[in-house]
């Protein structure tokens, strides 16, 4: 009988509402995502950047309804978070004294790559963070 590879593990995608008390949970959740993925090497880093975007949400959006998806890569995991407000981020200089203002900073040195996609009533913030290992082997 031949033998079926199993399919890769979906993608996850949740909606939420990004208050500070439900961070804990979507950082476990991200981290177990990562694990279940095989990229274990990127857990904190996909998981800071998940908290920052969510983070954000509640801080500067107007309304802290949003949906995560986290996306698996070949060489990595792509980060989403989707929003209703159609400003994009404004990086400002972080104040290293206060304890906010350095979160598009730090997604900047953990991410290969990031961005911001504006809709129609909405946006996206992504972050893609990569393994350094050959992709042939993720």
């Amino acid at each position: 009988m031949p033998v079926t590879p199993e399919p890769d593990p979906p993608d996850y995608h949740q909606d939420l509402v990004a208050h500070p008390e439900n961070l804990a949970i979507m950082r476990r959740i991200v981290s177990a995502h990562v694990d279940l993925w095989g990229f274990r090497e990127l857990a904190d880093s996909v998981t800071l950047c998940a908290h920052e975007l969510l983070a954000n949400v509640d801080r500067h959006t107007g309304s802290p309804h949003c949906t995560i998806t986290l996306r698996r890569r070949p060489d990595g995991v792509r980060v989403t978070v989707t929003d209703t407000n159609t400003d994009s981020p404004t990086p400002c200089d972080p104040d290293w004294a206060t304890e906010s203002g350095r979160g598009l900073a730090l997604i900047s040195g953990l991410a290969e790559r990031f961005g911001t996609v504006i809709r129609q009533g909405s946006k996206d913030v992504w972050a893609e963070i990569l393994t350094s290992r050959p992709s042939a082997l993720a």
